[in-house]
């Protein structure tokens, strides 16, 4: 087992704790960006490269002779109903592993390139994709990262062969008929009929799929009227966010929901507008890169893809790879939960698994 020292993990859960402090939303993460860069520049000799809207830093081996490998942690909070922000998921834990890491390579000869790719925007599927000029700058023969994992045991590496998470996207809905005084309904045209029909077989389209697709169509909210006893609504909103195993039944899902919602307007004579948000590949995990996980890590196999989804897939479109979890523990609380902070005492095995992956021949 690599050791990890007592003064690094000191000075990593220090980073860590400060950018809890500043957590910023996707798209919006400078100080937690300039917070990253500075400790690196002060910690390490990396170059350091912009990147999308994120960055990364480059540990140079010309004359390496093992494949060159990027390591990627996302930075940015979740966006909290209030305003502002907090990290309900780990990317502040996730950003200082990976400084951790950089930090415990500094100096050493490892035998191959590494690239430190810190991304912002994961929470809404934005930021992977501007990250993939890395791609076309440096090469780079394999990539991995990590997420924290509530629930399963402390310290312990987990991964899959195929999809490690889910491919989903969001779906809002505006319908739009006419408003009428609430003693005359007939002279109106309302969804209300529409929107309800639609709460009912929007969800049933999961049972025309097989149990392998992974199918999901989960209703997140819907809007009719107002609390104005004398009108009748003319406008309905419906939110939902459709999940599937893999790229294609996540797009027979889409299109079938995307009918099924212009045959209902289409019914009761409504309009119809439809926008699609927070889209996110499935993460597919290389079989090699897995196993290379499960060698280098002594890792253990999940029985099946995670529900929610990451834009690593992304990555994993245009480069071999794999996706893995950290586990958190049994007490943890669960992602995106008030309650929930990563724990530091998590950076540890995070960095030894990603150390590992390194060393690995």
């Amino acid at each position: 087992m690599i050791p990890i020292p007592d003064e690094a993990l000191s000075t990593i859960a220090e980073l860590r704790r400060a950018l809890h402090a500043c957590a910023e939303p996707s798209g919006c993460e400078v100080r937690t960006k300039e917070t990253i860069r500075r400790f690196l520049t002060e910690h390490t000799t990396l170059e350091l490269h912009d990147c999308g809207a994120g960055f990364y830093g480059v540990h140079r081996e010309a004359d390496a002779a093992a494949p060159s490998i990027a390591l990627r942690a996302d930075y940015d909070a979740l966006a909290l109903e209030e305003g502002g922000a907090a990290h309900l998921c780990g990317h502040d834990g996730h950003a200082a592993a990976l400084c951790g890491t950089a930090l415990l390579t500094e100096g050493r000869r490892i035998g191959r390139s590494v690239y430190f790719l810190f991304q912002s925007a994961e929470e809404t599927g934005r930021g992977a994709a501007g990250c993939l000029e890395l791609f076309s700058r440096e090469h780079v023969d394999e990539i991995y990262g990590a997420h924290n994992l509530p629930g399963y045991p402390f310290g312990r590496i987990f991964t899959r062969r195929g999809t490690f998470a889910c491919a989903s996207r969001g779906l809002a809905v505006h319908l739009t008929g006419v408003g009428a005084h609430a003693a005359y309904p007939e002279l109106g045209v309302s969804p209300a009929g529409a929107l309800g029909r639609l709460l009912l077989a929007l969800p049933a389209l999961e049972e025309r799929f097989a149990p392998e697709d992974g199918a999901r169509c989960t209703i997140i909210g819907a809007r009719l009227g107002e609390e104005a006893f004398g009108s009748a609504p003319g406008s309905a909103e419906l939110w939902l966010t459709l999940r599937a195993g893999r790229d294609a039944p996540l797009e027979a899902l889409c299109n079938l929901a995307v009918q099924t919602v212009k045959n209902a307007a289409a019914e009761a004579k409504l309009g119809c507008e439809i926008t699609v948000h927070d889209p996110f590949p499935a993460t597919v995990n290389d079989d090699g890169c897995a196993q290379k996980i499960l060698r280098a890590c002594s890792g253990a196999l999940l029985p099946e893809p995670m529900r929610w989804s990451e834009d690593f897939g992304h990555y994993l479109r245009v480069c071999r790879g794999a996706f893995f979890g950290v586990g958190a523990g049994g007490t943890q609380p669960p992602l995106h939960n008030p309650a929930y902070e990563y724990p530091d005492a998590l950076l540890a095995p995070t960095m030894r698994a990603f150390l590992q992956i390194l060393e690995d021949r």
